[in-house]
């Protein structure tokens, strides 16, 4: 068992119960390195799921938001035997590790009656809100900004821009066949908009 992936899957946000339960049993599984391979049916049965459709869909969400990697083992008679998990839950930067940009607070989760603090919000530099204001899916946003911060700041404004491009050409896309910002930002899809124009001029303009 990885002490530390383990520490790291019971501070990701944003995931259902069941989907977070899914989540910590694959780093309770982890070796050292971060791998492990229990099958569909096996963790289904810890959780008393009837069928693997739950898991299914929750490891495919982990792939999307970077969480872990999949690699498909193949059996010397060419079928398949249970996927091995590389977690990736202890590879990325922390966001509060960078404190070169100016910061700025999201409190969308905070009563106005309660005092702020550390334990109720979460801070975004001003780059990373300006791309999160224009990518098209609002889904797992403290993720995205751990990405996020893994490129140096020179790369910040084509980034924006290349997400601007990107909304522009999803716009009629349903939201469910939009990666996750994670995966955007993991992949360097942003790579393939920098030499696209922003059609909309108004949007061009926007500020960030």
């Amino acid at each position: 068992m990885s002490i530390e992936c383990l520490n790291q899957a019971l501070k990701i946000n944003g995931l259902s119960p069941t989907k977070k339960l899914v989540l910590v049993i694959l780093a309770n599984y982890a070796d050292e390195k971060g791998t492990c391979y229990p099958s569909y049916k096996h963790l289904a049965r810890m959780i008393g799921l009837e069928t693997t459709r739950t898991i299914q869909n929750a490891i495919k969400e982990f792939e999307d938001m970077g969480l872990l990697r999949v690699e498909r083992r193949k059996l010397d008679n060419g079928g398949y035997t249970s996927n091995r998990y590389h977690l990736t839950l202890n590879v990325t930067p922390s966001v509060a590790d960078n404190t070169t940009h100016k910061v700025v607070q999201d409190t969308s989760l905070v009563s106005p009656t309660t005092t702020n603090t550390k334990d109720n919000t979460k801070e975004y530099i001003l780059e990373f809100e300006m791309f999160w204001k224009h990518y098209p899916r609002k889904v797992g946003k403290h993720q995205a900004s751990v990405c996020f911060s893994k490129y140096d700041e020179k790369h910040y404004s084509k980034i924006i821009y290349a997400t601007k491009v990107f909304a522009q050409e999803n716009i009629l896309t349903e939201e469910k066949f939009i990666p996750h910002a994670s995966t955007f930002l993991n992949q360097q899809r942003y790579l393939d908009f920098l030499d696209k124009p922003i059609k909309n001029k108004n949007l061009n303009n926007l500020a960030g």
